[in-house]
């Protein structure tokens, strides 16, 4: 049937979206309007394809069973199917496999010929090239963040058709909430990310050594007539007074007695 569908990656969507509008990642920082995203998203996928839409997929990760009151309010949307990923610790699975679920089940009932797929996840790239198979024709919305794609080279490769959505198709539906700005500008200056995705502390600056203050060297002293006093020589070595001028005593001082001539 020549149909089409949509399927949100909603952490994706939400994050990089933030991002390219407003320079943050956190969900807090910011609100959206949900209805006018989804709406939007709808017609890019209806003009795209050319094809009446069956229904918008929603998914998004949540650690327990119980959703936030936001993902509620998306789950009340018309024609949104809220698809609640469950991710549990140790367990590798994620967004991409309830996807995977509903793409294969409908390419397979034969109910839709494209499926447009917001995401940039390298995870989804299996995920295409299986309901690919199944005569399925698979279009990838991803997001521009200041030009750069945030989209992975190898669901690049693997998509039928690619859209880029930016800061101006999305600023009309989210909006920065007071103190989001300072709050994303000291985190980064504060965070720097591992490789891995977590973050860490940005090293703290190290305080500027303090300066050592200059001792002037010592004048030497004068004596009241006013001229300076120098270091005296060192004492001549004593040597034995009986011992002949052509052959003097080998022992120098300090000493107590001469071994040649026993002078004390």
């Amino acid at each position: 049937m020549d149909r089409c569908a949509l399927f949100v990656d909603a952490g994706y969507l939400l994050a990089d979206g933030a991002m390219a509008v407003h320079g943050t990642r956190n969900r807090d920082s910011v609100a959206w309007d949900y209805s006018g995203l989804v709406q939007f998203l709808n017609e890019v996928a209806r003009d795209r394809t050319g094809l009446p839409l069956l229904r918008c997929y929603w998914y998004e990760a949540i650690a327990d069973d119980r959703r936030a009151q936001e993902q509620d309010s998306i789950a009340d949307i018309p024609g949104i199917k809220f698809r609640a990923a469950r991710i549990r610790p140790g367990r590798r699975e994620g967004v991409e496999s309830y996807v995977q679920r509903d793409l294969t089940t409908l390419a397979r009932t034969g109910v839709l010929s494209d499926a447009v797929l917001v995401s940039g996840d390298e995870d989804m790239a299996p995920v295409v090239a299986d309901v690919q198979d199944m005569g399925v024709r698979v279009t990838v919305v991803h997001i521009s963040v200041e030009g750069n794609w945030t989209i992975s080279r190898a669901l690049r490769r693997e998509s039928d058709d690619l859209i880029e959505i930016g800061a101006g198709h999305l600023r009309p539906h989210v909006n920065l909430l007071s103190g989001g700005g300072s709050t994303q500008e000291t985190a980064a200056k504060t965070t720097t990310p591992f490789a891995n995705g977590r973050g860490r502390s940005a090293p703290r600056p190290r305080a500027s050594p303090r300066p050592r203050s200059r001792v002037s060297p010592r004048r030497p002293r004068a004596d009241p007539a006013g001229s300076t006093r120098s270091t005296p020589p060192p004492a001549a070595s004593k040597r034995c007074s009986r011992a002949p001028a052509d052959n003097p005593c080998p022992r120098a001082a300090p000493w107590t007695s001469c071994v040649r001539c026993a002078d004390r």
